[in-house]
């Protein structure tokens, strides 16, 4: 008998063990609407898959040649950054849950998602399935225009072009805009004449412990960069602390390094984030990928499946390991920054869904020309209408799911909170 209340605290157990307080401001944010349990709930979507939950339809079943998914793919996994090339770029910016298996995966999660997104906004149920549909749309023709280009596909969102979303487009000249100095600025203050990073709900003192890792974990990454300058002090360690960010990823292990880069007094410092890398939930309910090695490789597989998919990647992405322990590197900066469906213009999901669902397409067409060479792997394309209709009928059904899940979720709420009843002993 499926129980997501139950596959809740068994899924997270570990990370209450860790930390209860972080636990229950977890809980916190899942209960705020069905859109917030959903992105909470990746492990719970994974499960449901498998199981068929929501899908008497020929999705998820065909015999066709696995790709590299994103995995945890939904409408606010998606942003802007800064990338090597100097340029701010919109594409996917999280794959903590990469994993492999059928394209229809990603595209149904990112269509659930749309829709959820819609209906948080309040949107009626007619324009929250046309935004959807404009997405699905979008990802069928794009790959089918796609597929055999393979790595030279560059469909590519950034500041050299208007993709016709006005709010991404809004977004990418903000973030151009934005500076380095008055973003460390705000993130940091001046004590004791050194500059550490301000203490708040979403910073906050490690242990002992897991400062010590932070620094190990900073050297061992380090060492691995080899266009660093050598003078004496660059990219040392100011100060160390935790990070609370994300509602999926929220329990793990996320260390936020202040560096000294070219210069602490003038605000010019790197931040960087260490994000603890763990078995992709759809690996683990599948039984594959979980022995000690794969958990130490996790990291640099999730990096490179980042640096394949995206248009081009920040210059600092990259991984680090400590004993049997691997984490995601990542700069953060002022040019950080996701489109937010609530604050959209009425209207406006279906232009964001678009532009989400061709970078979803980009990044199958590149997969699927790794997996097995320039040709078409996907059949279900052959009927493009057909496999909308499905996608859609599945994004519809699961996001019911999804509500009646989190309506049973923020009623359990009380007890949910009490986290040191559930979480039991080491």
């Amino acid at each position: 008998m499926r129980d997501a209340i139950a596959e809740f605290m068994t899924y997270n157990r570990p990370f209450a063990r860790r930390n209860p307080e972080l636990l229950r401001f977890k809980i916190a944010r899942m209960a705020e609407s069905p859109f917030a349990f959903f992105r909470g709930t990746f492990h719970l979507f994974a499960r449901d898959v498998l199981a068929g939950v929501s899908a008497p339809l020929p999705l998820f079943t065909g015999t066709g040649v696995e790709l590299d998914l994103v995995g945890d793919l939904h409408s606010e996994n998606y942003g802007t950054y800064k990338a090597n090339d100097g340029l701010v770029h919109y594409d996917v910016n999280d794959f903590d849950e990469t994993t492999t298996g059928r394209f229809d995966f990603d595209v149904c999660r990112l269509t659930a998602s749309h829709l959820l997104a819609a209906q948080d906004r309040g949107d009626l149920l007619g324009p929250a399935i046309d935004a959807a549909l404009t997405g699905v749309h979008a990802y069928a023709a794009s790959i089918r225009r796609l597929l055999g280009k393979g790595k030279s596909v560059q469909l590519d969102v950034s500041e050299m072009g208007r993709c016709g979303c006005a709010p991404i487009d809004l977004l990418i000249a903000d973030a151009v805009k934005a500076k380095r100095a008055a973003y460390v600025d705000r993130l940091t203050e001046i004590k004791n004449g050194k500059r550490r990073v301000k203490r708040s709900a979403k910073t906050y003192n490690l242990p002992q412990a897991d400062s010590d890792q932070a620094r190990r974990l900073l050297a061992e990454y380090r060492g691995r960069q080899k266009d660093l300058p050598e003078r004496e002090g660059y990219f040392e360690a100011e100060d160390v602390c935790g990070r609370v960010s994300g509602i999926g990823s929220m329990g793990r292990l996320r260390y936020l390094v202040l560096l000294t880069g070219k210069g602490s007094e003038q605000g010019r410092n790197v931040v960087l984030e260490f994000k603890e890398s763990l078995p992709s939930a759809y690996d683990v309910c599948r039984d594959r990928e979980k022995d000690e090695g794969a958990r130490a490789r996790r990291a640099e597989r999730v990096i490179g499946m980042q640096t394949e998919s995206q248009a081009a990647s920040n210059r600092f992405v990259g991984w680090a390991v400590d004993g049997g322990q691997s984490f995601q590197v990542r700069q953060l900066g002022p040019s950080d920054a996701r489109v937010e469906a609530k604050m959209l213009p009425p209207g406006g999901l279906g232009s964001l869904a678009k532009v989400q669902a061709e970078i979803l397409a980009r990044i199958h067409a590149r997969s699927a020309a790794r997996a097995v060479g320039p040709t078409n792997p996907l059949a279900e394309l052959i009927e493009p209408e057909a496999f909308c209709q499905r996608v859609l009928a599945f994004a519809l059904g699961y996001a019911d799911v999804m509500r009646r899940d989190w309506a049973r979720f923020a009623g359990a709420r009380a007890d949910l909170d009490r986290v040191e009843q559930w979480m039991g002993a080491e």
